[in-house]
């Protein structure tokens, strides 16, 4: 499953999973989310040495659909999950477009 970007000019990004809009393309069509699947999401640009790839996101239909309009899912570290490991945030489309902005999430 691929969703292709339209051309992109800032900083941050999303896509409607369930429906791709604002030039996103999603290859085969449609995109149905399975009960049951672990989805793994990450974006890149370019080949090589050059290649500039995103952070990566895993979800579900269960946690795509705890979602609410204007929000994102994110997985952060917490050293206080048994054992220590990524657990799911949703922060704000205007949280996730600043953390974009910010060079130190850039790392």
């Amino acid at each position: 499953m691929d969703f292709i970007a339209p051309s992109l000019d800032g900083q941050s990004a999303s896509v409607r999973l369930v429906a791709p809009a604002d030039g996103w393309t999603v290859e085969p069509e449609p995109f149905a989310l399975r009960p049951g699947v672990l989805y793994h999401a990450f974006g890149y640009q370019g080949r090589g040495p050059s290649q500039a790839t995103t952070n990566h996101v895993s979800f579900s239909a269960t946690s795509v659909a705890k979602l609410k309009p204007g929000s994102v899912l994110v997985q952060r570290y917490d050293e206080k999950l048994s054992p220590p490991g990524l657990a799911d945030v949703t922060i704000t489309r205007e949280e996730f477009d600043r953390q974009g902005q910010d060079p130190a999430s850039c790392q």
